[in-house]
Parts: C-alpha cells; sequence; structure tokens
C-alpha cells in the first residue's frame, strides 16, 4: 500500500510504499532517479535489499532492511518489492517477439544486496552494474493483484 506522504519539500527521486509489515520500500521515479536510489548512501544503506526486472527497464527499488535472512524471515516483504519492480517495468508486459497476444504478467526480477550496485564510468542514466550475490525472485503480477 501507498505508505504516507513525506512532509512537502524537495521532490524526492522515488515512491515511497510501506509494507504490511512496516518495511519501508523505495521506488525510483525515472532512469536520473534510480542512479540515485541505487547510488546514494542519503538514499539507501549498503545493507538494504535492491531490486530489479531483470533484462529490460524499470524502476530500480530498494528495500530499507538490514536483514541478512530476508527471503526467508519476511518473504511477503521480498514478493512486494518485487512486484513492484516488475509492475513499474515493461517485463511483465512484453512477450516474445510475434508472441504478443501471450502476455503473461510474469518477471524475473533481480535481488541483491545494494553494496553489490555499481554506475560505470559514462553509462546512461539508470544503467547499473550488479556484482556478488544475485538472487532471481519470480513473480507472477496476476497470481499477485491483490497486494
Amino acid at each position: 500500500r501507498k505508505g504516507d506522504r513525506p512532509p512537502p519539500g524537495p521532490r524526492r527521486p522515488y515512491n515511497f510504499y510501506e509494507t504490511e509489515a512496516g518495511v519501508e520500500i523505495r521506488v525510483g521515479r525515472r532512469a536520473d532517479d534510480n542512479d540515485r536510489l541505487s547510488t546514494d548512501p542519503e538514499l539507501r544503506d549498503g545493507a538494504d535489499w535492491w531490486l530489479h526486472a531483470a533484462g529490460c527497464p524499470g524502476s530500480h527499488v530498494v528495500i530499507r532492511s538490514h536483514a541478512d535472512d530476508l527471503q526467508q524471515s519476511d518473504p511477503e516483504t521480498v514478493v512486494d518489492a518485487a512486484c513492484l519492480a516488475a509492475l513499474f517495468s515493461k517485463a511483465a508486459a512484453r512477450p516474445p517477439a510475434g508472441r504478443e497476444h501471450e502476455a503473461t504478467g510474469r518477471a524475473a526480477v533481480s535481488l541483491t544486496r545494494a553494496r553489490h550496485v555499481s554506475k560505470p564510468a559514462g553509462a546512461k542514466p539508470g544503467l547499473v552494474r550488479l556484482s556478488g550475490d544475485v538472487a532471481t525472485v519470480r513473480v507472477d503480477l496476476g497470481a499477485e493483484e491483490k497486494r
């Protein structure tokens, strides 16, 4: 669900969501906002979790949690964030070429620690490099539409 609005002030480079468990999820708005959200220590900690729909343009998502076992201890938060990453991307709506009638709403989402996300020198806005352990979370937006 959409979190409480932050106090008026400068425009934030992300939208704010809160899970049922009270965990904050941040979703980048534009490509240059994604860069800030993914690499700016004022907006995320290295121990936070970072997600992005695999292989296509989309918003960068940060889960503000340092839990080492987040996938086991709070799988609902991971699925919520993965759904947001898929929803704000072209992954779920993009069927294979020539099979446009088969849009499934399914997407693979990359999950890693924010410290494993870096911006290559000279890269275009929104493009980052992942290193270290990267897990894949598979979501089906049709099955998760009540989130």
